[in-house]
């Protein structure tokens, strides 16, 4: 608590600089000239007075800097010093300063831009039940120009890998980049769906704020066509 006051009042001590400053500068003159009439008393001459009761309080100069450090904050003092020099510089270059608030805003929203997408491809956990255990499955093209290229794989290799399969839980398969026809209201429209397995809800350990998910066979000929809407479809 009584370290938490200090900074108070070291910080408060940013926004009444020249009072305070004036108010000292009164006191240490004061006491300089307690000294020099002591001096005096003593059988000094005025000017050796004044060099001995300088000498005793350390310098006039060097007396202040000392103070000031100890009940101010020098690296924030520092940084409001640089960042007013660093307007008046602009200020008188209207040119220079708009072409760097171009480049710096350009900077920083590519900056934000990337960080988004590796926030949400890469940070973030996917919302799906027991993410570090889930993942994902694709052949590889392995004499791609553009080194490793995932391709989609076909129905018989998924249900070859899922018989063989003796490492996961589960396997289920997904096509994200199919479409549909929307009818019933309306001229037709062309929607972009998912296409999956009936398993894959259970997979990822989710389900459907309202409704069912998939059940078994509904992903079979003749039985395919039942669909889940998105939150934004449904809106």
């Amino acid at each position: 608590m009584r370290q938490l006051r200090v900074w108070l009042l070291r910080l408060s001590g940013l926004f009444r600089k020249g009072q305070r400053d004036a108010e000292f500068s009164s006191e240490l003159e004061s006491h300089l000239q307690m000294h020099i009439d002591e001096n005096l008393h003593a059988g000094m001459s005025p000017e050796e007075a004044r060099r001995q009761a300088l000498i005793k309080l350390g310098g006039i100069e060097q007396t202040k800097e000392m103070v000031r450090e100890r009940r101010g904050l020098p690296m924030l003092e520092v940084l409001l010093q640089d960042l007013r020099f660093g307007v008046r510089m602009l200020s008188k270059n209207p040119g220079f300063t708009a072409v760097a608030t171009l480049t710096l805003a350009l900077g920083i929203a590519a900056n934000a831009t990337i960080f988004s997408f590796v926030s949400a491809a890469m940070l973030r956990r996917p919302p799906v039940g027991d993410p570090d255990r889930v993942v994902v499955i694709s052949s590889i093209n392995p004499v791609s120009s553009w080194g490793i290229n995932l391709n989609p794989f076909s129905a018989p290799n998924y249900f070859a890998w899922k018989k063989q399969n003796r490492m996961f839980a589960d396997m289920a398969a997904a096509d994200p980049y199919a479409s549909a026809s929307l009818t019933g209201d309306g001229n037709p429209e062309r929607v972009g769906v998912m296409r999956t397995t009936s398993n894959y809800f259970s997979v990822l350990g989710v389900s459907p704020q309202l409704g069912r998910t998939f059940s078994d066979g509904e992903d079979q000929a003749g039985r395919e066509h039942v669909v889940i809407l998105s939150h934004g479809f449904w809106e």
